[in-house]
């Protein structure tokens, strides 16, 4: 009895799901009243990326990959230049780290201990430390920045998000060839 009944629900649920393959109905003809019904309108310019929101108003095109894909809406309550530079420098950032985390498997210094993982030598550093690493990044941040660390200000000089003229080869005063 509970084995028949465990082959026809067994059945049941294979026929459901295929029938999510199955072809649909028929389309209901062009000169139908069916056919001609349109729902709601939006009332805005709808978005490239995400078509049931809102075009952010900051997010224009003008920028390489924008096509207006801000489901949370950052464009709209910081400046898009703030934005592109903390973007810039996450990615350098996290350039840097992927290094960090590489280096010490191919490359050990006598001072340091072989084996311990960059993970496990996170928790050998004093708070001390800790806090001179903070520092060390704010003045750092400061400078670069010109004192202007505040989002309405940084950029006031006209200076573009990521350059901090910091360039010792020269390479972007050159015009390169593209590869």
């Amino acid at each position: 009895q509970d084995d028949t009944m465990f082959r026809v629900v067994l059945a049941a649920a294979c026929v459901a799901a295929a029938s999510a393959f199955a072809p649909s109905a028929l389309l209901p003809a062009a000169n139908s009243r069916v056919a001609k019904c349109v729902g709601p309108r939006m009332q805005v310019s709808p978005s490239d990326a995400v078509p049931f929101l809102e075009k952010p108003p900051g997010l224009d095109g003008s920028l390489a990959g924008d096509i207006g894909f801000d489901p949370v809406g950052f464009s709209t309550d910081f400046d898009i230049n703030w934005l592109r530079e903390a973007e810039l420098k996450n990615g350098r950032v996290a350039m840097l780290g992927v290094v960090g985390l590489l280096a010490p498997e191919f490359y050990q210094l006598p001072m340091f201990t072989a084996g311990v993982t960059p993970y496990d030598s996170v928790y050998t550093i004093p708070s001390v430390g800790l806090v001179q690493i903070l520092l060390g990044v704010g003045a750092l941040e400061y400078k670069m920045h010109g004192g202007k660390i505040a989002k309405e200000n940084m950029f006031a000089d006209g200076r573009k998000p990521g350059d901090f003229g910091f360039d010792p080869m020269g390479m972007g005063k050159k015009n390169l060839p593209v590869m």
